[in-house]
């Protein structure tokens, strides 16, 4: 506060009801180095003459303990506002101008002047005031002063409520300094109450007053705090009669948008009050668009409170709102809807929606909140045969195929309690998992060409959405398990070849989602990015592109580009994978590993501190039991690595052994225990890895790491073989990361290779290329004397491809890589290739 009055003219400070905003202005003012005057205004202050009189009094106040003569005109002012008021304006401003040192008028609760706050002295100060008076302006929401000429010009100091808020090492003083100890849950307080002043205060007063919650654990949940009386009288009944009335009504959900703001306001300009409450800080924040729509979310606990006097005032509304809410949210959010329908005593409509959406939850991978929502639900309808039978799906995803017998028993012998269309569904939902017997089961390793036997029975049956849902769940039972991508890729291809398109779309997207992810593992990259970006482009025109569903399609395209070295495409997939995915599966978890692995190749320490922290709080998380542990481990002796920590890296790694652990584990091992000097082990574990080397990238690491073991001992031959086997399975796919990696080890290699032979010319020369560029710090003064052409011709003219190769390698045409040459010869004083590649070397160019 105090570097804003120094820096700014004119400061705003403007949160809700609660947050302290004039106990925090009367701390500073206490302790403030400048004169301060204070002026709190009230709902009489709309009369300019009233308005006047208090400002030139607060000023003057302040101005008395200031040496004259620069005060004496202030103090010598009328304070009472003439006819002319613009006459009196004047004097005041000219008064202010003779001041020899600032003064500080601080304007409380500003809010209660009105909207002619603008018009009247106020606005004048704010508009024309010379530096010396500093203006801070207190108060709930928009104030009607015009402040963007401010913000876009001298500046203007602000601070709202997230600057107010608690934070969480607050909440914890503020508890001690209320009698709590030590033990205080002061995480939990914040969470519900997310910082705001007034409900921690009571939240903390409510549980010490009780004698049945345990004081060390805030029990309570936003409803039951002590809070309702407070929002009634200091906020909702300072406010205009219908914008209190639309905030009772709108905050029956917790998130909305402009038409489900319009359908339980019950009036047409439902949205435009939305928009004011919005404007004027309401505890209402706008968040990205969601089906073609911003969508607004209350402060859970200030809404709880709203939610709370309403069914106190009229409990019949509140419950006829939670059935609106509820019909609203049945086609597009299942888990709003039930809760809706059930605080509206409506449960047959939460039914209706789980009925016809169960499958959402299916292939969003979230078979436990269906579970749990159809748990919740009331007797008699909890029993119902659709509710059961959908259980019993969920108990067959879990591997509880006994529990899974027991409800569709059940199930089958209620059906006539329902019409024609819901047994019908009924029996499509029983059929999904008649035709795929093995979910649930460990042992899904069947033969490549039995699946394609399946897929080609079932595309003529009529069952064939079932079908592809039930090889769709196969796959994703596969990458529960941490399988390898071939079978999941198998069963996800026959998932997305049945059936009719219209049918099937949602189904055929998330399988292609999961198909690139599938892909990616294999080591497929180029079938990973295109099947990943089609799903992408398929799901945008759903409206998927920031849901779950959408998460192994971001980690594809992630997992490509770090191996295609393209490291800042791959920050950002794998970001957007990481916070759409769950972990339990591996678009969460196992992009949390890649992006450690991009985070040590860029080498950034912020980067590598956020990862590592991400990584810890994924660690004991998911379905990946042993697998995970090893990633784990791997991923944190990787960043030991990259921080320089060799050693620790090597202790950190040893209860990994030397291999015998998933694929991308005994990879990163192998290369680790052979630069920490254990060639033995490192021999092993890439010993271990033979079975697994269909894998481009895999193979790729593996082959230059035995290629630089070999290098080390001596063996010649055996060094270029391995480095022309790593080339001929990186060059298909651009495998560039391994090569990267490794760069300076390999950089006097490649060459060698290149005079060895190969058959991989271009791909060598690029690399070469590559590395010439990367390191800044071989360049010198007559490396920039060469142009940029001219040193990718420079690069290329390592190896021992011809003009016209290199012309190929650059589309450019022979002639023009000929100009080049004669231009490199030239300023490098040779006469020949070989010489220029000397000098270039001598020079520190190449």
């Amino acid at each position: 506060m105090s570097a804003s009055a120094d820096s700014h003219r004119l400061t705003l400070v403007a949160a809700p009801a609660g947050y302290g905003k004039s106990t925090f202005l009367g701390d500073w003012v206490r302790n403030c180095d400048l004169p301060c005057a204070w002026l709190s205004l009230d709902r009489f202050d709309t009369e300019p003459v009233r308005l006047f009189h208090g400002v030139v009094g607060a000023i003057q106040r302040a101005a008395s303990t200031l040496p004259l003569p620069g005060s004496d005109a202030l103090l010598a002012l009328d304070q009472c506002l003439a006819h002319d008021r613009a006459a009196s304006y004047d004097l005041l401003l000219r008064a202010l101008e003779e001041l020899t040192e600032p003064i500080v008028l601080v304007i409380d609760d500003v809010h209660l002047a009105g909207p002619g706050l603008a018009n009247g002295i106020v606005g004048v100060l704010a508009a024309s005031a010379p530096p010396s008076l500093r203006l801070v302006l207190s108060g709930r929401g928009h104030t009607p002063i015009q402040l963007e000429r401010f913000r876009y010009g001298e500046g203007l100091g602000e601070l709202r409520a997230p600057e107010l808020a608690f934070t969480q090492e607050e909440v914890a003083q503020f508890a001690f300094s209320l009698g709590q100890d030590a033990a205080f849950d002061a995480g939990s307080l914040w969470t519900m109450t997310a910082g705001w002043p007034v409900a921690v205060h009571a939240s903390i007063v409510a549980l010490a007053q009780s004698g049945t919650v345990p004081v060390t654990t805030p029990g309570t949940t936003a409803k039951h705090v002590p809070l309702a009386d407070y929002v009634a009288e200091e906020i909702l009944d300072q406010l205009e009669p219908s914008l209190a009335e639309f905030i009772l009504r709108a905050t029956t959900c917790d998130w909305l948008g402009r038409r489900l703001a319009v359908e339980l306001y019950g009036r047409p300009h439902g949205g435009v009050l939305l928009e004011e409450c919005l404007r004027n800080g309401l505890f209402i924040e706008e968040h990205d668009y969601r089906g073609g729509e911003s969508m607004y979310r209350w402060h859970s606990l200030f809404a709880a409170q709203c939610r709370r006097i309403l069914e106190r005032r009229d409990p019949l509304l509140a419950e006829r709102l939670h059935r609106v809410a509820a019909r609203y949210y049945q086609d597009t959010d299942v888990v709003e809807c039930a809760a809706q329908a059930l605080q509206g005593r409506a449960p047959r409509q939460a039914v209706m929606s789980l009925g016809a959406h169960w499958l959402d939850f299916v292939l969003g991978n979230d078979a436990q909140t269906l579970e749990r929502l159809c748990r919740d639900l009331p007797t008699p309808w909890s029993e119902d045969p659709e509710i059961l039978m959908i259980r019993s799906v969920c108990r067959q995803l879990a591997g509880d195929s006994t529990a899974a017998s027991e409800l569709t028993v059940r199930a089958l012998s209620r059906t006539f309690v329902l019409d024609a269309l819901r047994r019908r569904r009924l029996e499509g939902c029983r059929a999904q998992f008649e035709l795929t017997p093995g979910i649930g089961r460990t042992d899904l390793h069947a033969a490549p060409a039995e699946t394609g036997r399946l897929s080609r029975d079932v595309s003529g049956d009529r069952h064939s959405a079932a079908c592809s849902t039930g090889l769709f769940l196969l796959a994703q039972a596969e990458f529960r398990l941490h399988r390898t991508g071939e079978h999941a890729a198998a069963l996800l291809q026959a998932a997305g070849g049945t059936g009719a398109p219209e049918q099937l779309e949602a189904i055929e997207i998330c399988a292609q989602a999961d198909l690139a992810l599938a892909f990616a593992g294999a080591g497929d990259l180029l079938g990973a990015s295109e099947h990943a970006t089609r799903a992408v482009e398929r799901g945008d025109t759903l409206g998927w592109s920031s849901q779950e569903r959408m998460a192994p399609a971001w980690l594809a395209r992630g997992i490509a580009c770090y191996w295609n070295d393209n490291l800042t495409a791959a920050q950002t997939y794998l970001a957007k994978a990481q916070r759409l995915g769950s972990d339990l599966l591996p678009s969460g978890p196992l992009s949390v590993i890649y992006r450690v692995l991009t985070a040590c190749a860029t080498g950034d320490p912020a980067r590598l501190d956020e990862s590592s922290s991400v990584l810890e709080s994924f660690h004991t998380r998911g379905l990946f039991s042993g697998s995970w542990n090893a990633l784990h481990t791997i991923a944190v002796a990787k960043v030991a690595d990259a921080q320089g920590d060799l050693d620790g890296a090597l202790a950190m790694a040893q209860p990994l052994g030397a291999g015998g652990h998933g694929a991308l584990v005994d990879t990163l091992l192998a290369e680790l225990l052979r630069r920490g000097g254990e060639i033995t082990a490192a021999q092993r574990c890439t010993e271990s890895l033979a079975r697994r080397r269909g894998n481009s990238y895999v193979d790729t690491c593996a082959s230059l790491t035995e290629a630089l073991v070999a290098h080390g001992t001596g063996d010649t031959a055996t060094a270029h073989e391995r480095i022309e086997h790593a080339v001929h399975r990186a060059e298909p796919g651009s495998v560039l990361r391994p090569f990267a990696e490794r760069r300076e080890e390999l950089a006097e290699l490649l060459v060698q290779h290149a005079v060895w032979g190969t058959a991989h010319e271009s791909f060598i020369a690029a690399l070469m290329a590559r590395d010439s560029q990367g390191d800044a710090r071989l360049r010198t003064q007559s490396y920039w004397s060469l142009t940029e052409r001219e040193r990718e011709v420079l690069a290329y003219m390592r190896s021992i491809m011809t003009a016209a190769e290199i012309a190929d390698a650059l589309y450019i045409s022979v002639n023009t890589v000929k100009t080049h040459e004669r231009s490199i010869y030239r300023k490098l004083g040779a006469g020949s290739r070989r010489d220029a590649l000397k000098t270039a070397a001598k020079r520190g160019i190449v």
